[in-house]
């Protein structure tokens, strides 16, 4: 039976790989299994009515009648795929047991119902991986406030997060995404672990981000244009505040990077620190540069504006 996709038909040498790992067979292999899936040496056997309810390339392959001398294990015949073992194995551990779904589920898991929902045009997986990672990294400054965790979190996840994004062109998850890697990892440590095209974008996006926090989202706390207010009645005690705020966040260690504050809300420590009106002036100057940073940060990241961004199928 051909590859999928494509589907034309190749030679039966073409189809195996190159290397001369001993066939695996995998823990799922169903016994009214008509079909059998091979991802590197690793060999699944299914039912092609699953494949075929889940995927319109599989539906169309099967439509097709096969050729009687194609080789058969079992009777099955044998489609070879050119995607990992692990991610065919993960996904049809889901496809068999959908009762056991969760909130959250593994980065894996997630990947591979992304990569193979989107390979194959299985619009239910791929769906149930993009809601997911939406929820984590939203495109609204409104859903970033109420974000879910959806994808159980582990070690270099947001890093792996990252290269998948881009390996499915899923772009409208990148900004925030993008801004939490830079939070949460050394730059070093990025240029190790993602292509060079997405660490200059991650270094350069790294400069916007700072600039931006800098020079808009903490500009209240620099010099007196914001605070002490005009209309202060205690300007020494709020030009004191301000300046031991000013010195909280500047020195902290700048490795990793404090980013937070380029969309963060105004933190509740700040409270009360100020007069009402200073106060008052601070809150509103946080809010309007919130809104502002959200409706850039695309931009930091060499992307359109948040109403043009769009994913790719």
């Amino acid at each position: 039976m051909s590859d999928a996709p494509p589907s034309t038909k190749r030679k039966r040498t073409e189809l195996v790989s190159s290397t001369t790992a001993p066939l695996v067979r995998s823990k799922i292999w169903k016994p009214y299994g008509d079909i059998i899936l091979q991802a590197e040496s690793t060999q699944f056997r299914v039912t092609r009515d699953i494949l075929a309810e889940q995927s319109s390339v599989f539906r169309d392959m099967f439509s097709v009648p096969q050729p009687l001398n194609e080789p058969t294990i079992e009777g099955c015949p044998i489609v070879h795929v050119s995607d990992t073992a692990k991610d065919w194995e993960l996904f049809l551990e889901i496809l068999y047991n959908p009762f056991q779904s969760t909130v959250s589920r593994p980065y894996a898991v997630v990947a591979s119902m992304l990569r193979l929902g989107k390979k194959y045009d299985m619009p239910a997986p791929k769906d149930d991986a993009l809601r997911r990672i939406h929820a984590e990294f939203p495109a609204t400054l409104e859903l970033y406030d109420e974000k879910l965790a959806t994808i159980d979190d582990e070690d270099d996840l947001y890093v792996h997060l990252l290269n998948l994004l881009y390996e499915c062109r899923v772009y409208s998850a990148i900004p925030l995404l993008g801004l939490t890697c830079l939070s949460n990892e050394r730059l070093e440590s990025l240029a190790l672990a993602v292509s060079r095209d997405t660490f200059v974008t991650l270094a350069i996006a790294l400069e916007r981000l700072l600039n931006f926090q800098s020079e808009k989202r903490l500009s209240w706390l620099h010099g007196n244009a914001l605070i002490p207010h005009k209309s202060c009645n205690s300007r020494k005690a709020c030009a004191n505040q301000q300046m031991a705020i000013n010195h909280s966040i500047n020195g902290k260690e700048k490795y990793p990077f404090h980013l937070h504050y380029v969309i963060g809300d105004w933190h509740p420590e700040w409270s009360g620190k100020f007069c009402e009106v200073c106060e008052a002036a601070a809150r509103e100057h946080y809010a309007a540069s919130r809104q502002k940073g959200w409706e850039l940060l695309p931009t930091f990241f060499g992307l359109p504006k948040w109403e043009a961004l769009k994913d790719v199928d």
